[in-house]
């Protein structure tokens, strides 16, 4: 266990986790701005169409929350200022989606060394919007459950979040650059992002949440802008981090494997 942690820290060191972790946090945040304000603004008008509050559409619901909160506005525009708005966010989100597919790419290649490939098509990039929004659904889903369920229902919500969320990193880190290999070599990264997942629940839940309450009365969009980015370079840390443990994993066994064939085919 020492041993892999080691392997880790100089891998991360080799590549520059911290680097790649920046850059693609900063795609994080060009993704989630023109997402947050399509799902936001059409979900708000449609409470407004049908007479009710938009302001509880745009309530709190995690970090798209606190930036829905800042970049939607529903009552402050004409409807077509709003539909052309919205149209050029969503011609925006295609653009910010491709670029962030081709930033888990890139760190994938560097990290696992492997040959590159780049996401082709707009099939990825749908996917990843997909994805988006079914993760943004079940966080809806398992925000109201824990604040209607007390203690049992946080409980439950922790539970939740560290099966989904090792669920689907799974799937996305088989379906990124990796070397050739069966799927339980991805199981220990899945592992610390369900991990982290649930740090982040916690984080944004009981520190990110009131940390840009307060920034916002202070510096305005800026404080909910640095507090989305201190919660996205978190993310882009654990998905670093979660490819480099499992490429030293990897890279260990297949070195002890190696070495083993040498020493063997040495006996006389």
């Amino acid at each position: 266990m020492v041993d892999a942690g080691f392997l880790v820290q100089e891998l991360d060191a080799t590549v520059g986790g911290g680097i790649l972790a920046g850059a693609l946090a900063f795609r994080l945040f060009l993704f989630m701005v023109p997402f947050v304000y399509v799902v936001f603004t059409v979900l708000g008008g449609i409470a407004h169409a049908v007479g009710q509050d938009p302001a509880h559409v745009l309530g709190n619901i995690g970090i798209t929350g606190i930036l829905a909160n800042t970049v939607v506005k529903i009552d402050e525009k004409s409807a077509w200022t709003q539909a052309a708005l919205v149209l050029g966010a969503i011609v925006t989100l295609f653009i910010t989606s491709g670029a962030l597919m081709k930033a888990l790419y890139v760190v994938h290649w560097l990290i696992w060394r492997v040959p590159r490939t780049r996401p082709a098509g707009l099939p990825p990039r749908l996917a990843l919007i997909g994805f988006t929004l079914v993760a943004l659904a079940l966080s809806v889903a398992i925000n109201a459950f824990r604040t209607s369920a007390g203690i049992v229902g946080a409980v439950l919500a922790v539970l939740i979040i560290t099966a989904l969320s090792f669920a689907l990193w799974w799937w996305v880190s088989w379906k990124l650059p990796h070397a050739p290999g069966p799927a339980r070599a991805l199981i220990p990264g899945a592992l610390l992002m369900a991990v982290g997942a649930d740090v982040l629940d916690l984080l944004t839940t009981y520190w990110i949440g009131n940390l840009a309450a307060r920034r916002t009365n202070t510096y305005g969009a800026v404080g909910s802008a640095l507090a989305v980015l201190l919660w996205v370079y978190v993310l882009g840390r654990i998905m670093v981090g979660s490819a480099g443990l499992n490429a030293a994993l990897w890279y260990r066994r297949q070195n002890r494997a190696n070495s083993g064939t040498t020493a063997e085919g040495q006996q006389p």
